[in-house]
């Protein structure tokens, strides 16, 4: 006889937090910070790869860039734009070459960062991602920096990817986690790490089984796109993004370590907003995929398909989230099963998954 599996049409978790989110400034903070807001999150860990980085590298521009953040909600608040009076954005020390184990330690006990973004450029300042071009260099002599962050308990949040021209682009996270990544968590055992946006298989079975402190945050639509999708009926910009999508194997052993609801993986949507003219010109596309506006519908929707609701709140609203100074939220939000259709753009940032529809809304 044939057992019947009730169908699950609404899902209640405590309210959620993004470990990794990119708001940018100005004009497109107003545009894009709704759309968090609106996700009901308690608050996110806030990439601080401006137009020009060196901004969130110092401890003054750090607390300049939270200001403008929270004088951005207090604006969206007056105008009725959004009802999340309690966001908490968590900001991040963009590391450089220069900045000193003393900045990066003061930073964090005045409570102005809740962790250092590691980002990595070749010699000739050019970096792996967007304006990264400021990132270490020297990765070797960012070490008593690391030795700092060691003894104080201050996460590292790295972006593990190799950036020589010459290392594939398909290749570039695993030859950054043998190159860059073992080594560092040998050096220093006890240094608290997360590997961000991880879209490789072979890196997230190192994540999963290496015995150090690390955690990994995996986007929405890593965990639904392969590389494939970049170049569907011709070249995709909206799909192109960095890291890369892998191929179809990567993917799947992701979502496998995601939605079995193994503990070191979390959420973190790596939103990434670009005007649709930095989008969609021939040379230098931007890389970034915009999630924000249904970041929780993507993610239930991965969860439902794979059998493993029960998975989604852990992922979403607790997994490591002690590492950044936040607790787990007493207030609840609730996702139904319900049709919602995605908004082609948000202003001028087209939108992933733009004009189709979810089979789940979050809902009050």
């Amino acid at each position: 006889m044939e057992t019947t599996v009730a169908k699950v049409n609404a899902v209640t978790i405590p309210r959620w937090f993004d470990r990794h989110l990119h708001v940018r400034d100005v004009d497109m903070l107003r545009n894009v910070l709704p759309c968090t807001l609106n996700q009901r999150a308690i608050g996110a860990v806030i990439m601080g790869n401006l137009k020009h980085p060196d901004e969130t590298s110092t401890i003054e521009k750090a607390k300049g860039y939270r200001w403008r953040i929270r004088a951005m909600l207090g604006i969206l608040q007056t105008f009725g734009v959004t009802t999340n009076k309690d966001f908490e954005p968590r900001m991040t020390c963009y590391l450089t070459d220069e900045i000193t184990p003393e900045e990066v330690v003061r930073g964090f006990k005045e409570g102005v960062w809740c962790g250092v973004k590691l980002y990595m450029a070749d010699q000739r300042g050019l970096g792996g991602t967007t304006n990264s071009g400021h990132g270490v260099k020297n990765l070797l002599g960012r070490y008593p920096v690391f030795e700092a962050m060691e003894r104080e308990g201050i996460p590292l949040l790295g972006h593990f990817e190799a950036v020589e021209p010459e290392v594939d682009e398909f290749d570039r996270e695993i030859v950054s986690v043998e190159r860059d990544l073992d080594p560092l968590l040998n050096s220093f055992p006890g240094l608290p790490v997360v590997f961000e946006h991880i879209t490789d298989g072979r890196a997230a079975a190192f994540v999963a089984e290496v015995k150090h402190n690390i955690q990994a945050t995996v986007t929405a639509h890593h965990l639904m796109i392969n590389r494939n999708e970049m170049f569907r009926n011709g070249m995709n910009p909206v799909h192109f993004c960095k890291p890369v999508p892998k191929r179809e194997m990567y993917r799947l052993k992701v979502r496998e370590y995601v939605t079995s609801g193994h503990r070191r993986f979390g959420a973190g949507t790596d939103s990434a907003p670009h005007d649709e003219s930095a989008k969609m010109r021939c040379y230098g596309c931007a890389a970034g995929i915009f999630t924000a506006p249904t970041a929780v519908e993507l993610y239930t929707t991965v969860f439902d398909e794979d059998g493993a609701l029960e998975h989604l709140g852990p992922f979403l609203s607790e997994n490591f989230l002690g590492l950044y100074g936040v607790k787990v939220s007493k207030e609840t939000m609730t996702i139904e099963r319900k049709p919602l259709a995605v908004p082609q753009k948000i202003g001028n940032v087209q939108v992933f998954r733009g004009g189709t529809e979810l089979p789940w809304t979050l809902v009050g």
